[in-house]
């Protein structure tokens, strides 16, 4: 417990220093286009700590960083798929099917796939440099990305003050189960998005199969 509780200190003290505000700034623009670093993780943990518990966080300011961040790393994945080949950034087995996948949903949902994209780390990377590949209209994309990233940021920041309102007295704890509740949901909406991919693809087999 003594090393349990000298790490959660040391977290507590630091928490809220201008430092830890460009941290989490850079960690979120970062994240749009390099692959997965943790800006859920440091978001969720930030807003576990914020004063609204009493803790050494300014809530309006990370919020304001988190979407700033994140619209300007989605914006710079945009302009690198149109200026890079991404057959050369998506390399191998894995990668080629990433990116196949996120030309099939920029094609066939536009939007929504931006909107949900956001919350899966290395997809939205993708979908983002293919929007920007596909040349979707630069405006129309700002406006979309702009919702998303407002979408993301509130939910890391809902998901960390929910956690830190459970755990008040125990901020590590609290920072663990939020950023672990984090990796769930972008998980389950990836796994959703895939199944109901598969149902459509199912449906239009057996619409093909039926006889004239």
């Amino acid at each position: 417990m003594r090393f349990y509780d000298v790490i959660q200190d040391a977290i507590v003290s630091h928490a809220g220093e201008w430092w830890t505000y460009l941290i989490t700034g850079l960690l979120c623009w970062l994240d749009g286009f390099f692959p997965p670093l943790p800006s859920e993780s440091i978001v969720i943990a930030m807003a576990s700590l914020s004063s609204t518990h009493g803790g050494p966080v300014q809530l309006w300011l990370l919020i304001l960083l988190a979407m700033a961040g994140a619209w300007a790393g989605d914006n710079t994945a945009y302009w690198i798929g149109r200026k890079v080949p991404l057959e050369k950034l998506f390399r191998g087995e894995r990668g080629g099917r990433i990116l196949a996948r996120a030309h099939h949903l920029i094609h066939h949902k536009g939007p929504e796939v931006l909107l949900s994209g956001r919350f899966i780390p290395g997809y939205r990377i993708a979908v983002n440099m293919v929007a920007g590949h596909v040349r979707l209209p630069y405006r129309r994309f700002m406006v979309i990305d702009f919702f998303a990233t407002c979408l993301w940021a509130a939910f890391s920041v809902g998901i960390g003050l929910a956690a830190g309102s459970l755990f008040h007295d125990r901020p590590l704890l609290g920072i663990i189960v939020g950023v672990t509740l984090g990796l769930l949901v972008g998980w389950a909406i990836e796994r959703i998005g895939k199944w109901r991919e598969w149902r459509k693809l199912a449906k239009t087999l057996a619409d093909q199969s039926r006889p004239e």
